[in-house]
């Protein structure tokens, strides 16, 4: 019986095409159809972080009778909670931050330093405030919050973050100002961007009147004192995503006639950064969020690729090849003769 090859090699080389090419096109659209869904800011975030710190601090009782007070190495606590709000959609997320802090030596609402609710809505892609609709910031429970518009980052940097300055939001000054790049590092193993803002002391709305004496000086007449604020912000991002990871903030506002007042009155001095169990959640996330879109965008189509065009080539190879493969006709055997048949044979 003859075997037949060139059918099967065909079909195989078919085969081996057919995939290589439907594989090649998968991995050359699958990075669009991923980073459709996952290089966006989710529309579902309930995101809680502490930070933790040891404060100067102006007390603010003692302030309310009249006395300025200012207590020394104060431990303090901020909690912030991050959720989506409305308007949300496939373009733009609405992030509303609740944060508070408070000195955790004191209990109630004596122990509450400051609070606010903030509400911005910023693009999916870019993590940068829209124009519409306008942010709010609300630092008064007993007051409505103001309408403020927001500008650049604040809750992450871009996807795919950059070596660059990026224009980052400040909530207490209410604009924003550069956050510069200054190096790569590592925080628990993951490959982090370290960015830095220097924000000067600054005249802020509110002012405090107090006496002569409490300032040190001769006279009767009550004192105006300005507020002033300043803070240096260093911010670990990781790349990929634009997740901050770790947030270490040094935080001033203080009470003067002036800017550089010598006797200026501290209201609060702190450096509060991510705690550990806080710290550890942010690699955590971050570097999930980071898997998936690598693996989405490049780690898998990159081997599709490569699957394909081996697929490819040994299809091309088996069908280049299958021609040079003639039918072998069976073999005939001739069967053995007797001694008499030969015989006759050479007798004939």
């Amino acid at each position: 019986m003859s075997i037949r090859l060139r059918p099967t090699r065909r079909g195989t080389a078919c085969v081996a095409i057919t995939a290589g090419v439907f594989l090649l096109t998968a991995s050359a659209l699958t990075p669009t159809f991923v980073a459709d869904r996952l290089v966006k800011i989710p529309l579902s975030i309930e995101a809680a972080t502490v930070s933790t710190g040891t404060a100067e601090l102006l007390d603010a009782a003692a302030l309310a009778k009249g006395t300025l007070t200012v207590d020394a190495n104060v431990p303090i606590t901020v909690n912030q909670l991050v959720t989506v709000q409305e308007p949300s959609n496939a373009d733009v997320v609405t992030l509303q931050s609740a944060m508070q802090m408070t000195r955790d030596d004191r209990s109630g609402q004596a122990a509450i330093v400051n609070a606010s609710v903030d509400l911005v809505t910023v693009d999916r892609r870019t993590g940068t405030a829209v124009d519409e609709p306008v942010g709010s910031i609300q630092s008064s429970s007993d007051k409505p919050a103001d309408p403020v518009a927001h500008e650049g980052h604040q809750f992450k940097l871009p996807f795919d973050t950059q070596k660059q300055s990026y224009p980052y939001f400040d909530t207490t000054l209410r604009e924003s100002r550069d956050l510069d790049f200054v190096g790569e590092a590592e925080l628990e193993g993951l490959p982090v961007y370290q960015f830095h803002q220097q924000i000067e002391p600054a005249l802020i709305s509110g002012t405090v009147s107090v006496t002569p004496s409490d300032l040190g000086r001769d006279g009767t007449a009550p004192v105006t004192l300005k507020r002033f604020y300043g803070i240096t912000r260093d911010l670990w991002v990781e790349p990929v995503t634009g997740a901050v990871v770790q947030v270490e903030q040094h935080y001033r506002q203080y009470l003067g006639t002036d800017v550089n007042d010598p006797q200026a009155i501290t209201i609060i001095d702190v450096v509060p950064n991510f705690d550990p169990q806080t710290l550890s959640e942010q690699v955590a996330f971050a570097s999930k969020y980071k898997n998936l879109i690598q693996w989405g965008t490049v780690y898998g189509p990159a081997l599709g690729a490569v699957a394909g065009l081996l697929l490819l080539a040994g299809g091309i190879y088996l069908g280049v090849t299958s021609g040079r493969h003639r039918e072998t006709p069976p073999l005939l055997i001739e069967p053995k003769r007797t001694a008499e048949e030969n015989a006759e044979l050479m007798l004939s």
